[in-house]
């Protein structure tokens, strides 16, 4: 193997014991003891690659982004342009994006950026192109930076909707609520905690007939429930 491909494969191992530490302690908790058992190396090499856990930390951050960037990017690319809003908030939602892993692992990472300039750039960063792509990809120009921005947070609130029940929620149903929310085909679906939803007694819900050549309206309750 080229020297050049096992430094890369070593620094991919720290990228990913490092993550997995962050998504096990957090992101404060974690430290180079536990990434050096983690990847199996020593402090010395952890040092020889990132410099410092400081470094080591942006890194991962920074792959977490790129990759996620990438992931949209190429659905993008791949879309008709008349389904490229549909293929980028679809993609939001795919598994290598939308798993228990990577959203607890970023989550940490959004927890610290108000106090951290370098997180907080690569988080602005990578937001800014996200919602750019939205812009662009709205067929209906009409208040467009207001709904790329509420259609992101919508996105984000999933994922952490997600990160409650990621074995018992459909990703395919969160980026259909996404969708029709925006074009409003669907009333805007109602958070409830699980604490609130514990505390209050099932009740029968009606059921409705959709109308013709209407999508059934998604609960979102539903989506996140364990049972």
């Amino acid at each position: 193997m080229a020297r050049k491909d096992i430094k890369d494969q070593r620094r991919q191992q720290l990228i990913s014991a490092t993550m997995d530490s962050i998504a096990k302690r957090g992101l404060t908790e974690t430290s180079i003891t536990h990434i050096c058992r983690g990847a199996d190396m020593s402090r010395g090499i952890v040092n020889f690659y990132f410099d410092s856990k400081e470094k080591l930390m942006l890194a991962v951050l920074a792959h977490i982004l790129e990759e996620y960037q990438s992931v949209w990017q190429q659905a993008l690319v791949k879309a008709d342009k008349e389904k490229q809003l549909e293929a980028v908030v679809s993609a939001q939602f795919d598994k290598r994006i939308c798993n228990a892993k990577r959203l607890t692992v970023l989550s940490a990472f959004w927890g610290h950026a108000a106090s951290h300039k370098d997180y907080l750039e690569l988080v602005e960063k990578a937001d800014a192109s996200i919602l750019s792509a939205l812009r662009d990809s709205m067929k209906d120009k009409t208040n467009v930076q207001q709904k790329s921005v509420q259609l992101y947070a919508m996105i984000r609130g999933l994922w952490l909707g997600y990160l409650m029940a990621p074995k018992t929620t459909d990703r395919e149903a969160l980026a259909a609520i996404c969708l029709a929310t925006l074009e409003q085909k669907t009333q805007a679906p109602r958070m409830s905690s699980p604490a609130t939803r514990m505390s209050q007694p099932a009740r029968p819900r009606p059921q409705k007939k959709p109308a013709k050549n209407q999508p059934q309206q998604i609960d979102i309750e539903d989506l996140f429930a364990n049972g």
